[in-house]
């Protein structure tokens, strides 16, 4: 059984629209670019958050709350009351420039986190206190506007693979987001849990079997 929902995360989801409304009043009074959005929104996402949480009583003092110093730092926002929440920023552009037309884009290809790290920070927020803020935006040559904002436990962003296990990039085992007009895979942490470890498994399988072939490429013929 999950543990029961703190009073800090309803309020979070709750505050969904107060986010959105920010935001979108964030990107119509700055200048933002389609490369850089993903980065240039942060602080304003912080802001916001600082900002409901103290009206609402949660965050008294500097002392109740971490933002991130840099971008390897997780999460990128922190509320220390008991207990903790992680609260990470993703973001996505609805379309893409590809070969030089703006089409529809279906995924945000966001890094999602390595499967070594997913470990470490469960251990230390737990399985139900860790969110993503996920910002969903469309930035072209005419176009700037927030689309929505989506407010969740990061396992309902994590896509499937074709052998359903998690999605992830072979190379360094990051996690990859499903797509975005897709309902979440991944319906409660317990399910994440048995698709994490078969994943690892899979993963582990599939790079021994890839050293093996090196390693008997390398042998020399006698």
């Amino acid at each position: 059984m999950s543990p029961k929902i703190s009073k800090q995360i309803i309020f979070l989801i709750k505050s969904k629209k107060n986010i959105l409304d920010y935001l979108k009043k964030v990107i119509k009074d700055n200048s933002f670019n389609y490369r850089t959005f993903g980065v240039d929104i942060e602080p304003h996402i912080s802001s916001v958050l600082i900002e409901i949480f103290s009206k609402k009583g949660f965050i008294k003092s500097d002392k109740d709350y971490i933002l991130a110093p840099d971008k390897n730092y997780f999460p990128d926002f922190e509320l220390k009351i008991p207990p903790p929440l992680a609260v990470e920023y993703k973001s996505g552009n609805r379309v893409k420039l590809s070969k030089g037309k703006w089409i529809t884009s279906e995924n945000s290809n966001n890094d999602m986190g390595t499967l070594n790290m997913w470990l470490k920070k469960i251990k230390k927020f737990g399985e139900e206190n860790i969110y993503y803020i996920f910002v969903i935006y469309k930035i072209n040559n005419k176009n700037k506007e927030i689309l929505d904002v989506q407010i969740a436990p990061f396992y309902k962003f994590i896509g499937l693979n074709k052998k359903g296990l998690l999605r992830y990039r072979e190379k360094d085992g990051n996690l990859r987001p499903k797509d975005f007009n897709v309902s979440s895979p991944i319906k409660s942490f317990e399910q994440f849990e048995k698709l994490f470890n078969k994943t690892i498994v899979y993963r582990s399988k599939r790079i021994i079997k890839k050293h093996q072939v090196i390693l008997r490429s390398l042998r020399f013929k006698k």
